[in-house]
């Protein structure tokens, strides 16, 4: 494999919202799924590294980032909807799609809608249900209530306020990681610093949909080939449910179990890990489509 390719970021006037997103390398089009409130630069590593074998896009989070706000307001219906015109804009008639941990709810609901311009599906450590969630029940009931309270625009306000004091930014850190099983490689009470009401109102909607969404919210069954990768030991979603779905709803699947001991890596992945842990994950995906097409 070659070094890293350039990453161009670019916006998008789309239907209802302006998308910053990132494009990267050349080949069929990859549609890469952010994991709660993520951004272009977070991800680097990983649109280039994707970006080796395919035109890799990765877009920030409506609300959040370099993206306005939904004008109808967030939800991952809304946001599947926005991945479709988003193809259209970059002029990706098919494409695969890609989505991790919570971003694992907006890829299905994506498959849902645009179905038929969807090729192939990844989908890694992916949140698929509520009852996949292993944080104790006194831990959900806690982060309900909280974002109960924040579904209102005055407390959302408020905290975004708040995330001026640092004080009371390592006491909400502390609640996300402790409390809400919350991991990230980046610094939390750092970027917790740089939230507008705004991305507090899309991380409110995306945790209630994680408390809520069930499996029969997400349920194909579904025609495209995919590739499922998770570790057997994740501390934030069960394995065993979350694979059992994944053969239940996908036909033609393809199942990486991984050792990991976290549900998100400790440390940001550089280019370089995973071009030494995972090149032979893209090489096989590479053979798996050339074998499809002389099948065809």
């Amino acid at each position: 494999m070659s070094g890293p390719a350039p990453i161009i970021t670019r916006h998008a006037e789309l239907p209802g919202v302006t998308l910053r997103y990132a494009e990267c390398g050349a080949g069929p089009a990859l549609i890469i799924v952010p994991a709660t409130v993520s951004l272009i630069e977070d991800w680097t590593p990983l649109i280039q590294f994707l970006g080796q074998r395919y035109r890799a896009y990765f877009f920030e989070m409506p609300g959040h980032g370099g993206s306005s706000a939904l004008e109808e307001g967030y939800s991952s219906k809304r946001v599947a909807r926005v991945i479709g015109d988003l193809a259209d804009h970059v002029g990706a008639e098919e494409f695969a799609l890609l989505g991790f941990s919570f971003g694992g709810i907006l890829a299905l609901r994506a498959l849902q809608e645009l179905g038929p311009r969807v090729n192939k599906v990844g989908l890694l450590s992916p949140c698929v249900s509520k009852r996949a969630l292993m944080r104790p029940v006194v831990d959900r009931t806690l982060v309900a209530a909280a974002i109960s309270t924040l579904r209102h625009r005055v407390p959302r306000h408020m905290l975004a306020w708040m995330f001026g004091n640092e004080m009371a930014v390592r006491l909400t850190a502390w609640f996300m990681v402790n409390v809400g099983g919350f991991e990230t490689p980046t610094d939390l009470k750092a970027r917790l610093m740089s939230y507008s009401a705004s991305t507090v109102q899309v991380l409110v909607a995306q945790v209630r949909e994680v408390l809520t969404v069930t499996e029969e919210d997400l349920a194909g069954p579904y025609v495209q080939p995919c590739f499922f990768g998770m570790s057997k030991s994740d501390p934030l979603l069960d394995y065993g449910k979350t694979e059992a779905f994944m053969r239940a709803n996908f036909r033609d699947l393809v199942v990486e179990p991984f050792d990991w001991t976290y549900h998100a890596p400790p440390s940001p992945l550089t280019f370089q890990d995973y071009v030494r842990d995972y090149t032979a994950l893209l090489d096989a995906d590479g053979m798996r489509d050339v074998r499809v097409r002389r099948g065809a």
